[in-house]
Formats: C-alpha cells, sequence, structure tokens
C-alpha cells in the first residue's frame, strides 16, 4: 500500500486514540492483505470482508479504531484453492499457517503472516511500513449449509466430538495406544461416525481437525445458507442467506479498497444485530506492540523526578505581556483557537502565533531535512502569523508558551523541530502550557482499551514537564492523574492536581461545514425556497446491499420517493447513492438495475431534489440537517455531527 507519510500520525477516531505505532501496523496488514489479493485474482478467487474487518469498512471507512485484526472469507471451494496456491506463490519470508501444513495449528480458520519473527532489517521495515512486527490476516472458510435437523444434530455431535478430543491430547502425539482408554474410545467412535481410519504414524490431533474440515463441506453449492460450521456449533448463529455471497461490492478501506458481500448489512445485523452502527470498545484487547527482543524499538519517553524540578527564567523587563502560540499542523488550530481567542481578548497582551516546522520520521526514527513540513500558509487568514525564525524565544522570553505537540522526539511518526521541545522551551518561558491536539470521548474512559492506549498520549514530556495542562473535562482530568500517578509514582499526585486544570471550551464544536462556492451550481435552485431563504435539507442514502437483500426495496423506495415529493416546498433531499450502485446492479441485476434506473428517473423528473451517487460524501453530509436512509459508512460520518437520524426501515 503507498500512502503518504501524514497517515502514520496518532489520531483520534470515534473519540479513541490511535497512536502511530498502531497506524504502521494497519498499513503494514493491508500489505499482507494486497498479497493475498494478488493470489486471488490470479485464480479467480473470490474473497469477502469479514467481522469486525467488514464492520469497520461498513461504519468506519477502514479499521475499526480499538481493533488491529483483520478478518477475511472465502468460500469453502475457493478457500481450498487457496490454500493450494498459497504455499507456492506466497513471497519469501511469508507463511501460511493452517491445520494442513502444521501440526501446532489448532484453529477452524488459516492464517498468512508476513514473518513468524521481529526483524529490524532494511528491506523488511521499508515493505512493512517500519513495523517491525510479524502481522497477519485471519481466513475463515464458509460452509454451504441447511437447515435438516437430522444431519444438523450428527454434525453437531461430531464437531462436539472432536473438540472434546483435541483439548486433551498434545500436538505430537502418533500413536493411540498411547492414550488413556476413554480418550481412545472417544476416538474410534468419531472415525467410526466419520467412515474414517487414522494414519499410523501422523499427529492424531491434526488428523482429527482435517477430519472435521472434511464433515464442515458435507453440504453442496445448492444449499441455500453459509456459515462457519464452528460457530454455527459454538454459538448457534453466524448463518447466512447464501445471497449476502452472490457478489462482491468495493469499499473504503485506509488508503486502499476492499472486497465486501454484497449482502453485507444482512451479514452484519447477523453478526452485531440492528445497532450495529453503533460504535462499541468492549471486548477482548490485542497488544499494541512496543518492544522488540531485550529493546524498545520505538522511542520513548524515559520519566526522571529531575523533570518536575523547574528553574524558570527571569521575566523580561517589558510593560506588556506576551504570550507565543506554537501549533504544528493548520487542520489542528481549531483546538488552540478558544485558548488564543481568550487570550487575544486580555488588555496589555501581544500575542503571536508561530507555527513551527515539524518532520516525519523514516526508518529507525530518523529525520531528514527532506522531510520538513512548514504549514504557516494554510491557518485561517484571520490568524496572524510570525515566522518562527522571526522570533527570538532567548532574547525575548515570553511570559507564557503555549504548544500541541507533547511527544518531543518520542513519537514513531513525526517531532516537531528540537527548537522546540518541551526542555528547550522550558528555558524560554517562566510558564510552559500544554493544550492537547485532539479530544477524546471522555465517557467511556474506565474502558480496558481506551486505558491501554491512554498511556501513550499522557506518558509525554509535554504532560509532565509542562507548568500547565489544559484539558477539556473533570473525567479526562481525573484520567491523567491516575496515570501519571502510576507513571511517575503516587508521591507525584499533588504536582498534577495542582498543574492539570479543566477548561471546556478548548474543545472544539467539530460540524463538518462546506465553503458556498464549494456547493454546485445547479443545486442552488434545490437548495433555496422561493423566498430565497435556505430550505431545511435532508440527507437520503440507499445501499445497494439492501436493494439485493430486501425483496420489497422496491415498492419502499417508492413511496418515500412520493413522500419526498409531498413536501418539496418545504424541503430538499439530497439522494445519496452508494457510488457502486451502477456497477454492481448492472452488471450482476440486470431487473433491479431497470427498477432503480426507474425509480432514479422518477425522482428527478418530479425535481424533487439532488442526486449525488459520488464517493466523496462530505459535501452531502456538511449542508443536510437530518439523515434517513440505510446503514453505511455516510451514516456513520453523519452521526459526528450530532444531527437526526432515522433508519429506513422494511414497512416505510
Amino acid at each position: 500500500m503507498r500512502i503518504s507519510k501524514d497517515y502514520y500520525e496518532a489520531e483520534v477516531r470515534d473519540g479513541f486514540y490511535v497512536p502511530s505505532e498502531m497506524k504502521r501496523c494497519w498499513a503494514a496488514t493491508v500489505g499482507v492483505l494486497e498479497v493475498i489479493d494478488r493470489i486471488c485474482r490470479n485464480h479467480g478467487i473470490s474473497y469477502y470482508a469479514e467481522y469486525g474487518t467488514l464492520l469497520g469498512a461498513v461504519r468506519h471507512g477502514g479499521f475499526i479504531p480499538w481493533d488491529d485484526d483483520f478478518d477475511i472469507s472465502m468460500k469453502r471451494e475457493d478457500y481450498s484453492i487457496f490454500l493450494k496456491a498459497a504455499r507456492d506463490e506466497l513471497p519469501e519470508n511469508y507463511q501460511l499457517l493452517s491445520v494442513y501444513n502444521n501440526s501446532e495449528y489448532d484453529n477452524f480458520l488459516s492464517r498468512v503472516v508476513n514473518r513468524n519473527f521481529i526483524s529490524i532489517e532494511k528491506e523488511f521495515l521499508e515493505e512493512n511500513h517500519d513495523f517491525p512486527f510479524a502481522v497477519g490476516v485471519d481466513i475463515f472458510p464458509l460452509d454451504h449449509f441447511e437447515y435438516n435437523e437430522k444431519e444438523n444434530a450428527v454434525i453437531k455431535e461430531l464437531v462436539e466430538l472432536a473438540m472434546d478430543i483435541v483439548a486433551v491430547i498434545g500436538h505430537e502425539t502418533t500413536d493411540i495406544k498411547e492414550l488413556r482408554p476413554e480418550i481412545r474410545k472417544s476416538i474410534l467412535k468419531f472415525c467410526s461416525m466419520c467412515g474414517a481410519e487414522l494414519e499410523r504414524g501422523k499427529p492424531i490431533r491434526q488428523q482429527i481437525f482435517i477430519l472435521i474440515e472434511r464433515i464442515s463441506s458435507v453440504y453442496k453449492e445448492d444449499a441455500p445458507y453459509l456459515t462457519n460450521i464452528y460457530f454455527w456449533v459454538k454459538y448457534g448463529n453466524q448463518v447466512y442467506k447464501k445471497e449476502c455471497f452472490d457478489a462482491t461490492v468495493r469499499l473504503p478501506f485506509e488508503k486502499s479498497m476492499i472486497s465486501a458481500p454484497v449482502g453485507y448489512d444482512e451479514k452484519l445485523k447477523n453478526n452485531y444485530g440492528d445497532s450495529y452502527m453503533t460504535p462499541y470498545k468492549g471486548g477482548g484487547i490485542h497488544d499494541y506492540p512496543l518492544e522488540t527482543t531485550g529493546r524498545n524499538y520505538y522511542k520513548q519517553y524515559d520519566f526522571q523526578k529531575s523533570d518536575l524540578e523547574r528553574n524558570k527564567p527571569d521575566k523580561a523587563e517589558r510593560n506588556r505581556r506576551e504570550v507565543v502560540f506554537l501549533p504544528f499542523r493548520a487542520k489542528y488550530w481549531p483546538f488552540m483557537e478558544a485558548e488564543w481567542e481568550r487570550t487575544m481578548s486580555e488588555e496589555d497582551t501581544d500575542v503571536f502565533v508561530i507555527p513551527v516546522p515539524y518532520y516525519d520520521k523514516g526508518l529507525y526514527g530518523v529525520t531528514e531535512d527532506k522531510d520538513v513540513h512548514y504549514e504557516a500558509d494554510l491557518f485561517p487568514e484571520y490568524v496572524k502569523i510570525t515566522p518562527f525564525d522571526q522570533y527570538d524565544f532567548d532574547s525575548r522570553i515570553p511570559d507564557r508558551i503555549v504548544i500541541q505537540n507533547p511527544y518531543d522526539d518520542c513519537d514513531s511518526a513525526i517531532t516537531v523541530h528540537p527548537r522546540f521541545y518541551t526542555e528547550a522551551l522550558l528555558a524560554a518561558t517562566p510558564e510552559l502550557v500544554y493544550i492537547p491536539y485532539f479530544s477524546i470521548d471522555d465517557g467511556d474512559l474506565d474502558e480496558e482499551k481506551t486505558q491501554y492506549t491512554a498511556d501513550m498520549f499522557v506518558r509525554t514530556p509535554g504532560v509532565t514537564r509542562s507548568d500547565k495542562v489544559f484539558l477539556q473535562s473533570e473525567a479526562v482530568r481525573s484520567m491523567y492523574i491516575e496515570k501519571l500517578c502510576e507513571f511517575a509514582g503516587e508521591d507525584t499526585r499533588a504536582v498534577w492536581e495542582e498543574r492539570l486544570e479543566v477548561r471546556p471550551y478548548i474543545k472544539p464544536e467539530i460540524i463538518p461545514g462546506i465553503k458556498e462556492e464549494d456547493i454546485p451550481e445547479e443545486w442552488w435552485k434545490h437548495l433555496l425556497g422561493r423566498d430565497g431563504e435556505g430550505k431545511k435539507v435532508i440527507l437520503f442514502h440507499t445501499s445497494v446491499s439492501n436493494m439485493i437483500m430486501d425483496d420489497g426495496y422496491f415498492e419502499k423506495l417508492d413511496r418515500v420517493i412520493t413522500e419526498f415529493s409531498l413536501h418539496s416546498d418545504a424541503m430538499t433531499v439530497i439522494w445519496h447513492a452508494h457510488p457502486m450502485t451502477q456497477t454492481v446492479l448492472e452488471s450482476r441485476y440486470p431487473l433491479l438495475w431497470e427498477k432503480y434506473a426507474a425509480a432514479v428517473d422518477r425522482f428527478l423528473a418530479a425535481d424533487t431534489g439532488i442526486y449525488d451517487d459520488r464517493e466523496d460524501h462530505s459535501r452531502s453530509v456538511a449542508i443536510s440537517d437530518a439523515y434517513y436512509g440505510d446503514r453505511d459508512l455516510i451514516m456513520h460520518d453523519f452521526m459526528q455531527t450530532g444531527r437526526p437520524i432515522m433508519i429506513m426501515s422494511p414497512d416505510a
């Protein structure tokens, strides 16, 4: 995956802090998928985003922010072809892990990994986005299935019996005579029910797993459903109409695209319920890898008690107070702007905004002059900018310096110029203030995953060394204090309680906006009423997934269009269609395409509103007052605005 270096920067998604190390992990994982994708294309194999990966694609347009798994699925017949092809076609050092080639592997899925050990070799790091750890993709087989009470009972008994057996025998056991009598009896019963015999001299455990793979394939392609037999046995669910997988649709995923089952809405409702678009940060946690064997690969801040000691420089002799703001990226200015406005209103105070240069980090955390960025010309026009090389900090000694970047050199993606590291700034001002350039969701700070990633933005030089830290809420302040006490010792609590302050106004109200000149000229006749005032705008989204899976979808669509047309004097509708609607329907479902095209013609002929099927839906989201329609990525993005949302129901 070729991406710009700014992708690796730490960011907050859905109120959750994603560290730069995890962004590199994500990029490396997508690289493994691209290898799998190449093999699949060579052999005409279809695969589908699965479980959290599918949920992330539909809801977030990429990884779920608090997850690092990557899952895909294949129909059993494609799965078998892939396992054979991958053995010969995977790149050097890649590994395929499955029950067929590894006697110690005991999962009802396979896994492709880019390496099975940590590597800091230059070539490996260059290919894997400076991420030295092994990453991989889980591949789940989808088995044909039908509800047959008698046959289902036999399959369930066999799988449960097999799981009881493999739970009590070792990987290397090859002789059944070495096992206890009751275990031998269970194995013989299992083999008899399967109509198979064990091969002598081969690991028994592995043979049991392979037999279960074959049992899972008992139903043929004309069966009406698909499932993973193991999950059906274990949980009694995850059975899908095979129409869900009749075609694939490409969905945005990070800086790439991913194949998803065309019935992704129905599948996700099956897996996670109707409310799957509402983020939930629960569940298990995967360790965020930070260390290589015996040492840290990514530089981390090492707190010293001396960091709490402060020799303040003497204040400069002048009649007016001077305050300097040091943002480093223009897009983060909104998090500093409210404090800037407040300071600008103070009497006898001169305020300077000085964007600082910052660098992308390359391999091994090295920075080079060619990777320097300086964004002074990207700030709002109403903000007066002072060039960083035209303000002499050492002679002027500003009364306060306000910073945004807390990491100094302890971030794996970027660093500001060393002149603006906290230690250097402390020598240039009697008061150093840190304001985070992000806001986190303070409603679930006790969540395990939130607690884990909090270490990465709390345990930083900018937090521990600043004289004041301004935070968005009391809940966030309390979390910072507890994390700092864990980090620096309980005896430092009084320091943090004095330094950390709640300033709610620093959290900006970020609602997507758009300039008038960016709105197409032909849209204005729909957006303005006869009196020249703006109408209420409804964002109406249709998903190609629901069109295919819902037999009554087009009757429902006709009713909705009629209802919209009846109220066109008072409101405007932006009909946003999934960008792959025409591609999928026209090529695979021509009868549905005819119905859809007729509905669009009717909508346009009635002059009810605006039709928009572009991939970039930000413009439609920005100018709409409410959302109505199907679940999809656009709905998730609209949720961030806090405006009303209504899901289109089957009987709309």
